[in-house]
């Protein structure tokens, strides 16, 4: 680790050693986090589930939040099920130069997974579909509160006439189509897939992920409570909580949070870029049931 990367990453530890993070309905540490570009390459979020397995206990069999999976088991266990899922299957290999298969593990049980199918379409441009889980869009306020909510970011619009067309006939097709994820729940069925295209992969994924309420960004939000939080925080607590805020604003410019999961399970990242270019700041796990 470069030396500014592990004396900051050496403050945040010595501020988060005994903290807890303040809003969950259990207790999880506040860890620090650091991404070398050199050694990691590009920060995003793709990348980060590709490569990251939190230090939470409940992690340790399942690893990677997201891995490669295989297209072909894909396509005939799931999309083989009736004319219209072959019509949605033919029209993507049909307008796309590849196509590439994801698993997604959600984060309160390693057993728990879905898949995302995606690709380069012909014109350029990226598409991807996704099963629209019922995830809530759950939102992290300022204040810990889940709210619910919508996507967060806006819907890219395709660039192409062609790309226009496949958007559409996509989006009505998929509206209504059977999900059914072997892998989830114990067996998943539900109706509707989601379907988002990007200028970039990561664009792509990024809204596509937002679109299911499974992967959220947002504005930097301050772990320190407000003073009329309902919860009782010590002063030694409150004291080490602002302490982080203020290492964290002070050391890291484009500082954001994450908020990864459905269900009552998630990630909360606070990431910023250091004046190397690497990115660094906290992770911690949240249970709202």
């Amino acid at each position: 680790m470069k030396s500014n990367n592990a004396e900051l990453f050496q403050q945040i530890q010595k501020l988060t050693r005994d903290l807890d993070f303040p809003w969950s309905d259990s207790d999880y540490p506040i860890n620090p986090f650091v991404w070398e570009v050199e050694t990691l390459g590009e920060f995003t979020i793709e990348n980060l589930f590709r490569s990251e397995t939190p230090n939470f206990l409940s992690y340790q069999e399942g690893g990677k939040i997201m891995k490669t999976a295989n297209l072909d088991d894909y396509l005939e266990n799931v999309w083989q099920k009736t004319e219209k899922h072959q019509i949605v299957i033919e029209l993507l290999k049909n307008n796309t130069s590849f196509l590439e298969a994801a698993e997604i593990r959600t984060l309160g049980d390693p057993a728990d997974t879905f898949k995302i199918i995606f690709g380069l379409t012909k014109s350029g441009e990226w598409i991807g579909i996704a099963p629209q889980l019922p995830a809530d869009f759950e939102e992290y306020s300022p204040r810990g509160e889940m709210i619910i909510g919508e996507p967060l970011l806006p819907v890219y619009q395709p660039q192409t006439a062609t790309n226009i067309q496949l958007f559409t006939q996509l989006e009505t097709l998929l509206a209504d189509l059977e999900v059914y994820e072997p892998n989830i729940l114990g067996g998943f069925t539900y109706t509707g897939f989601t379907v988002r295209l990007g200028e970039t992969r990561e664009s792509m994924l990024n809204n596509l992920l937002d679109k299911i309420g499974f992967a959220r960004t947002f504005s930097f939000q301050k772990f320190t409570p407000d003073t009329d939080s309902e919860d009782d925080f010590d002063e030694e607590y409150m004291e080490a909580i602002q302490e982080l805020d203020a290492l964290l604003q002070s050391n890291l410019s484009n500082l954001h949070t994450y908020l990864f999961g459905i269900g009552c399970c998630y990630n909360i990242y606070a990431i910023g870029e250091t004046e190397d270019g690497d990115f660094a700041g906290v992770v911690s796990m949240a249970v709202w049931s």
